[in-house]
């Protein structure tokens, strides 16, 4: 099956020193009938991103993260099946919130990453289950950035 993903997000500023700031992405995913099949996943929504504070000119970041899921349209597991199992175990939901950091590495003269950190409660699943996530990215700007 291919799938496809439609994103965009966006970040609203609360103060004129952009130390507080709230994010949000929003992806749409659909997708084909399973190769050699007539099974097709349904259509997903979800929204990510964060309230935070940033510190030292935005090299700290800290505050809460969130997600939340929702499929918007039913499996079809096809036509082996009643259409009624499909869309009673096709439609999930869930949330999700927890802590975060972003921390940089440097030396004195260079940026060399930022480190996120992220633990994630999921909570309010509807057809799947509930747990939690320590989710920890890096991410390498090539070359490094000359820091002044």
């Amino acid at each position: 099956m291919w799938s496809f993903e439609l994103y965009g997000g966006g970040t609203l500023f609360f103060d004129a020193a952009k130390s507080w700031h709230l994010a949000t992405t929003a992806f749409y995913e659909t997708h084909t009938k399973k190769r050699d099949s007539d099974v097709k996943v349904g259509d997903i929504l979800t929204l990510e991103g964060g309230l935070g504070k940033s510190f030292r000119e935005g090299a700290l970041v800290v505050g809460g993260a969130y997600y939340a899921q929702w499929k918007l349209s039913s499996d079809d597991l096809g036509s082996d099946l009643p259409p009624a199992v499909g869309r009673t175990l096709g439609r999930h939901s869930v949330f999700g919130l927890g802590p975060e950091v972003t921390l940089p590495i440097a030396t004195r003269k260079r940026f060399i990453a930022s480190i996120n950190v992220r633990y994630i409660w999921e909570f309010g699943a509807r057809t799947k289950t509930e747990g939690q996530s320590l989710v920890v990215t890096a991410t390498f700007p090539v070359p490094s950035i000359p820091l002044n």
